[in-house]
């Protein structure tokens, strides 16, 4: 007999015996009958994964996360680097289609942003952090700090060092460098390596980093202060450096459609991307990092390096889907639709350019349904031909009001009215829409009506028709009401 068999006969003999007319086998029988019942002599697909993992959980983090340390006047620290090319896809739009977008497009709208200067995105530096703690405060540590940027970028082995990126080159790669403390005593390391690695940018692009990381990276440089080498401080982290939280901007478009504009939800529902399973939910990074310092344990923050590396290489294509929809000719996408149109028209309003105001109500229009909506839609947009004396435009859009949202709401029957009382002095045009108005409440259900609604159109009435019987058609009334 094969040593084989004498093997698969020992395996066999400790299951369970079953009853056999002949319990004498010869060996080809018994070959033929171990054949009937593989899955009792291979391992299961679970136990192999188990065994992975239990393997995995042994691994050093440079094996895990390939790296190199960084040793500066401060100490050392671990450093690793993702490449992206420009032309990969994230969404619709390739990386390096940012390239050909100015920050400066998002000065109007966020004056104190500092960006009217910033004519491209080859010195922007994305910044995210990874924290242990949420809530910020002297106690809370950056253990990571990832930084993003366009750079001409060359391979290395783990033989050598990275070149550093040289901003005058002409870029090749969106490239990621997480600078992480494996623990607290490497903080200073770190902290001197992200100020030398800043020094040749001239903006940020964070996503809620004006309110969370950068505070915080800045709270982080005081408190080492100390214990750092003379003037090494982070300048580009200054609060009046120019920076671009892509957090504001994402809430004036995509607020009113989306029910959470938190980074991951924009992925998903804008880019329309999908994370892999190595993904972890941001609230469970400060408790995976306290478990890896107090075990050593790195398999878990396997997962925390691609959470960072993700959140940052998704802020540049955050920021070209933005700059598209606030730029001087949006078209609709699945980007930019319904209620996010009238975001941006009230963002373009409020920003002195009614005519991209004017194209963006308009647009909301084609499409929005729900009544309460275009109620506030063609309220804006007759507003904004109101405020430029364009009466015949204002107008139209009060009667299309009338005509198009059903219920007793008597505004445009009341601009209507001011219009033709104030600017056209045809007081019987005035009556009539008045009492229309006033014809219009009477009628709805008393939970959709205010009293004030009508008392204030009783008074209206009751002045034009005075105003009417006056002699000469006229009142002693001097203004509008």
């Amino acid at each position: 007999m094969s040593e084989m068999q004498d093997r698969l006969r020992r395996l066999v003999n400790m299951r369970p015996q079953r009853t056999r007319p002949n319990s004498s086998l010869t060996d080809a029988e018994f070959s033929a009958d171990v054949d009937l019942y593989p899955d009792e002599i291979a391992p299961s697909p679970l136990d192999a994964r188990a065994e992975d993992e239990a393997t995995e959980r042994l691994l050093p983090l440079h094996r895990l996360v390939p790296g190199y340390e960084v040793v500066n006047s401060a100490g050392v620290c671990y450093c690793t680097v993702q490449s992206f090319p420009l032309e990969e896809l994230r969404g619709p739009h390739a990386l390096g289609s940012l390239l050909d977008l100015p920050p400066a497009l998002f000065h109007r709208f966020h004056p104190t942003f500092g960006l009217g200067e910033m004519t491209d995105y080859r010195r922007a530096a994305f910044i995210d952090t990874e924290t242990t703690g949420l809530g910020g405060g002297a106690g809370v540590y950056c253990f990571m700090v990832g930084v993003g940027s366009f750079e001409a970028y060359q391979p290395y082995t783990p033989a050598e060092l990275p070149a550093a990126p040289d901003p005058n080159a002409t870029p090749t790669h969106f490239v990621v460098r997480q600078f992480f403390m494996r623990n607290p005593a490497e903080e200073g390391a770190l902290l001197v390596a992200l100020a030398d690695h800043l020094a040749s940018y001239e903006m940020t692009v964070t996503f809620n980093g004006r309110s969370f990381d950068l505070p915080l990276l800045r709270l982080r440089y005081t408190q080492n202060r100390r214990f750092l080498p003379i003037n090494r401080d982070a300048a580009l982290l200054h609060a009046d450096r120019p920076h671009l939280d892509l957090l504001m901007p994402a809430r004036k478009v995509w607020k009113r459609r989306l029910q959470s504009c938190r980074l991951i939800n924009l992925e998903q529902m804008i880019l329309g991307l999908q994370r892999s399973e190595q993904d972890v939910p941001g609230y469970m990074i400060p408790e995976l990092y306290q478990h890896y310092v107090h075990t050593g344990q790195a398999d878990a923050m396997r997962r925390v390096f691609y959470h960072n590396h993700e959140d940052i290489v998704t802020m540049v294509a955050l920021a070209d889907h933005l700059s598209r929809a606030f730029g001087e000719t949006p078209a609709p996408t699945a980007t930019v639709q319904g209620l996010d149109w009238a975001s941006l028209g009230r963002a373009h309003e409020r920003a002195g350019d009614l005519a991209q105001a004017e194209a963006a109500y308009n647009h909301a229009l084609e499409s929005v349904r729900s009544p309460a909506d275009r109620s506030d839609l063609l309220r804006a947009l007759a507003d904004l031909y109101k405020r430029q004396g364009r009466w015949q435009q204002a107008i139209e859009t009060w009667q299309d009001w009338i005509t198009s949202v059903p219920g007793s709401n008597p505004t445009p029957y009341v601009e209507l009215a001011k219009y033709y009382e104030w600017e056209a002095r045809d007081l019987d045009q005035a009556e009539m829409w008045t009492a229309w108005a006033l014809h219009n409440l009477q009628k709805a259900h008393p939970g959709a009506r205010r009293p004030s609604d009508q008392r204030d159109l009783e008074h209206r009435l009751e002045r034009i028709r005075r105003k009417r019987s006056a002699p000469n058609g006229s009142s002693g009334a001097s203004s509008p009401g």
